[in-house]
């Protein structure tokens, strides 16, 4: 457009100052100003004119071709400067990664500020300084990567939340979690990261609320899941526990899911609570029902480890057991001490010699011992049992010990009194 506008003003002028010079009529301009006078004839003032306009366009044509080469010039600086922040990123990661922290953190923000992934730049960064305990140049890098990137909050909490929580900032960390949770309710990550915080916390009640929404994202998988929903529901109890109120203890196990009741250490640690408030035969009639419906060996053990008045009803659920694990040491003691709390001597030293038979125990040793001594006097053959089983206890329980111990007893001419308390 000004190439044309030049070429047309120039034919005008040059038509013009012809057509003047074949007249012999070169015309005449004045001007004055204050003293000063400036006399020229037309075809002079147009063929000046005509070269200040083109000395113009020369100019901006020149301005222009400046520009362009300028532009390029920086457009390549730009695209080395960000090459160069990339392959700070790369090398920064690939130092992080091999442990080289205090190197991580430097390369990784070198051209950062030219970096197109700034954002993974500084939470690296942060990383790295975690690592060195540079605590305060971690949380300014976390800064620093708000202030790039301020829409992803999500990507940068978790990054946070995740740093708080290896530096053991668990209830920081928890703090940082209920914002994201805020601004993007049931994100899978947010919500496994927040089990995980109440769990560190032993916070069962709001491990409780989560876990329906943890077990609905997908978060966690079904094993990690059910081991949560173990711990809480055991944490629960034992928080009951520890306010002496048994009735808050029961009415937390009316409302457990049925699922729960099925699983022996929860039945088990119910158990185990019922038992520190005094609640022996509640406890009974919990492992009695579980055991009839799972056998389990350590629900066993616990069941035969309780000091109880046994009915006739729970003698013969036991003795039923039987039929199927006649030689189970554990519920041979358990019936022993059984037929023990009813006066039925006889028996209970029967179950009990049965036990020892299946698999000698030092509590089975003590418990026929004190059956004997206190009840069926003989005291000769309970203070062997004794003997022995003390020897168990202390480790030194085979053959030879206990021949050894034998022998030891036929040449003992006073043998001190034990009793079990």
């Amino acid at each position: 457009m000004n190439r044309l506008l030049f070429i047309l003003l120039s034919a005008l002028i040059i038509i013009t100052g012809y057509a003047m010079y074949i007249n012999n009529d070169l015309g005449l301009m004045q001007v004055s100003f204050a003293e000063y006078q400036f006399e020229a004839s037309l075809l002079e003032v147009g063929a000046v004119a005509l070269g200040v306009l083109f000395a113009a366009l020369l100019l901006a044509h020149t301005v222009k071709l400046l520009k362009k080469f300028t532009g390029l010039y920086g457009e390549k600086r730009i695209e080395r400067l960000t090459e160069k922040a990339r392959h700070s990123l790369e090398l920064g990661l690939i130092e992080l990664s091999e442990g080289r922290y205090a190197k991580a953190e430097k390369v990784l923000l070198l051209k950062v500020e030219h970096n197109e992934n700034a954002l993974l730049a500084y939470l690296a960064a942060a990383r790295a300084a975690q690592y060195q305990g540079a605590y305060d140049r971690r949380d300014d890098y976390i800064r620093r990567a708000h202030q790039s990137a301020p829409d992803a909050d999500i990507a940068i909490g978790l990054t946070q939340a995740e740093l708080q929580m290896d530096h053991n900032q668990i209830e920081q960390a928890l703090a940082t979690l209920n914002h994201l949770n805020v601004l993007s309710p049931q994100h899978p990550y947010v919500l496994k990261l927040l089990a995980e915080t109440h769990h560190m916390l032993a916070d069962w009640e709001s491990l409780r609320e989560l876990l329906p929404d943890v077990k609905k994202s997908g978060a966690i998988n079904d094993e990690k899941l059910l081991s949560l929903e173990i711990d809480t529901w055991c944490g629960l109890m034992s928080d009951r526990s520890r306010t002496d109120n048994i009735d808050l203890l029961t009415q937390l196990w009316d409302v457990m899911p049925v699922s729960m009741k099925t699983i022996p250490e929860v039945v088990e640690h119910y158990a185990a609570e019922l038992i520190k408030l005094h609640a022996a035969g509640e406890a009974e009639m919990v492992l009695r029902d579980f055991l009839s419906k799972n056998w389990v060996e350590s629900s066993l053990i616990l069941y035969s480890e309780l000091d109880v008045m046994a009915s006739e009803e729970q003698i013969s659920i036991a003795q039923g057991w039987l039929h199927k694990h006649q030689h189970n040491e554990h519920l041979l003691y358990a019936l022993g001490k059984m037929c023990m709390s009813k006066n039925l001597w006889g028996p209970a030293r029967n179950y009990l010699e049965a036990s020892l038979s299946a698999k000698p125990m030092p509590v089975t040793y003590l418990k026929l011992a004190q059956l004997l001594e206190d009840h069926l006097e003989d005291r000769q053959k309970a203070q062997d049992y004794y003997r022995q089983g003390l020897h168990m206890l202390s480790g030194d329980y085979g053959e030879a010990a206990l021949a050894n111990a034998e022998n030891d007893f036929q040449r003992s001419i006073v043998v001190p009194e034990l009793r079990v308390i």
